[in-house]
């Protein structure tokens, strides 16, 4: 005799409020198209020259950060390099979202990055995108991407789960 057992599941995602809002990327794994510079020194909390990532000059070069799991986005902090040389952030796109297809670059866009002054810092603001990815991307031939660092501020979206 085969028994079947079909169980209905309620997923109930709770979302976070703005208490509590911290730089999640800290804790996250980052990755990019091409390692001239790595990828994790955007992510280490060191806004200096000498922990910067960059990307050798290529197509649409992109960095990402896995968060881990998926987030509340309230802003992203970008800060640009000092050198002028090294400077590769306009045009830049921000998406955030929980696919990792195409290096996470097809998800949900949050902003357009048109120019950081040298050494700044400059807040984007997402209002609220949730995902475990994001991914900054500068499209077009013979591009460098530079990030001296990128802050995520937001929250752990929570997943619960009730089988019957």
């Amino acid at each position: 005799m085969l028994v079947f057992y079909a169980a209905t599941c309620l997923w109930l995602v709770v979302e976070a409020g703005v208490t509590g809002v911290h730089n999640v990327a800290l804790n996250g794994v980052a990755t990019q198209s091409s390692n001239r510079q790595k990828a994790g020194n955007a992510i280490d909390g060191i806004t200096g020259d000498k922990s910067c990532s960059w990307t050798e000059v290529e197509a649409d070069p992109w960095w990402r950060v896995d968060l881990r799991e998926k987030h509340w986005i309230g802003d992203i902090n970008i800060t640009n390099t000092n050198r002028k040389d090294m400077a590769g952030i306009a045009g830049a796109e921000i998406h955030i979202g929980d696919s990792d297809r195409n290096h996470g670059n097809d998800n949900p866009k949050c902003a357009t990055v048109e120019t950081i002054q040298l050494g700044a810092t400059q807040t984007f603001p997402c209002n609220g995108m949730q995902g475990r990815y994001v991914n900054i991307i500068r499209p077009g031939n013979d591009k460098q991407l530079s990030l001296c660092e990128v802050g995520v501020f937001g929250q752990p979206l929570f997943v619960i789960e009730a089988c019957e």
